[in-house]
C-alpha cells in the first residue's frame, strides 16, 4: 500500500516538476496533538509515531525521527521502501542538509504544503535550500492523492466556557488585542493556535484528542471579531452565544479568501504559529508585522 502511494505521489511530482516532497507531522495550527485527518506524513510513510517528517525524491524515500521512535519506526517501515533517518544521531544530517548535498536533485523544486508550515519555519527552510541552489514550493501533494479513507476533520459541537470560569468576558479580552494593535499601528490580526482562540472567545470543543480545542480561525479587526469555523459545529446554543459575544461567523475554508480581501494597511501574525497558506493569502497590499509570541498568548 505504501509503496503504491509512492509511486502516485512521484507521478504527481513528476507531472509538476518537482525534485523532492517534503511531507511533515503537523497540521495547519500547530498543534501539540493534531486530528487524524491531517496525519499525511504517516500516510504516505507508514509510521504511526507522533514526531517525523519525510522526504519523497524520485529515487527515495526517508523518515526522519529522534531517538524515542527508533524502535517503532524500524518495524513500522519494514516493507515500505522508506528509509529510517535517525535524527538525534550526531552524524545524521538535517533534511535541509541531505537535500542540498543530493547531486541529483541539484538546481531542483521542493514542494512543501505551505499549510503545514509556520511562516518562520517555511522562511528558514526557504532561505537554506536557495543557499543550496533549490526552489521551495508551495504546493499540496498530499491531497489530491488522500480521496479514500482520509478522515473528515472533527465536527463536534462548539460550547460556551463560562466567565464565570474563564475569569475575564471576550469584550475585556478583545479590547486588549485592540490596544496591542494600536501600539504596533496594525488593524487586524490572525488568530490560528486553537488554545489561543478557545481563550480569546471563552469557547472549547472535544476535536482534538487530551485538548479541549476547537478546529478553527480568527480574524479580530478594529471593529469586528470573525470565527470561522464549521457550520455543522454550531447548535442553536453555540450561534447564540458567538451573538452575544457580537462574533461574525463565517464557514473554517472560507479564511483564506477574508484575508485575500481584507483591506487593511497593516496585519500582524504570530510567525511560530500561523500557518505559511494564511499568509500567502494575505492581500499583497497589506503590511504584514510579525509578531512572536502573539499578543493573546502573552495575556493568557
Amino acid at each position: 500500500m505504501i509503496k503504491e502511494r509512492l509511486a502516485a505521489l512521484r507521478a504527481l511530482m513528476q507531472q509538476n516538476n518537482i525534485s523532492a516532497c517534503i511531507v511533515p507531522g503537523t497540521d495547519p495550527h500547530a498543534s501539540e496533538y493534531m486530528a487524524p485527518h491531517w496525519t499525511e506524513m504517516s500516510w504516505i510513510t507508514g509510521f504511526l509515531g507522533e514526531t517525523g517528517t519525510a522526504v519523497i525524491t524520485m529515487e527515495q524515500a526517508l523518515l526522519w525521527t529522534d531517538s524515542r521512535y527508533y524502535l517503532q519506526a524500524e518495524v513500522e517501515l519494514l516493507g515500505t521502501t522508506v528509509e529510517l533517518m535517525r535524527e538525534s544521531d550526531i552524524d545524521c544530517p538535517s533534511i535541509p542538509e541531505w537535500i542540498i548535498s543530493n547531486g541529483q536533485l541539484a538546481m531542483g523544486r521542493v514542494a512543501v504544503n505551505p499549510e503545514m508550515y509556520s511562516v518562520n519555519s517555511y522562511r528558514a527552510l526557504k532561505s537554506e535550500l536557495e543557499e543550496g541552489g533549490l526552489e521551495l514550493v508551495s504546493m499540496d501533494l498530499i491531497s489530491p492523492l488522500w480521496t479514500e479513507g482520509r478522515p473528515a476533520i472533527p465536527t463536534s459541537l462548539l460550547y460556551e466556557y463560562s466567565e464565570k470560569y474563564a475569569g475575564e468576558s471576550v469584550k475585556s479580552k478583545l479590547e486588549r488585542v485592540r490596544t496591542a494593535l494600536k501600539e504596533r499601528n496594525c488593524q487586524a490580526l490572525v488568530v490560528s493556535a486553537l488554545d489561543e482562540i478557545g481563550w480569546l472567545l471563552n469557547i472549547r470543543g472535544k476535536d482534538v484528542d487530551y485538548t479541549p480545542c476547537l478546529i478553527s480561525y480568527v480574524v479580530v479587526e478594529m471593529n469586528k471579531c470573525t470565527l470561522f469555523v464549521a457550520s455543522s459545529k454550531l447548535d442553536n446554543a453555540a450561534q447564540a452565544y458567538l451573538q452575544s459575544i457580537e462574533v461574525d461567523v463565517m464557514d473554517y475554508e472560507q479564511v483564506f479568501a477574508y484575508l485575500q480581501d481584507l483591506s487593511v494597511d497593516s496585519i500582524m501574525y504570530d510567525g511560530g504559529k500561523v500557518n505559511e497558506a494564511l499568509y500567502e493569502a494575505i492581500n499583497n497590499q497589506v503590511k504584514k508585522v510579525n509578531v512572536s509570541p502573539s499578543p493573546v498568548l502573552k495575556m493568557q
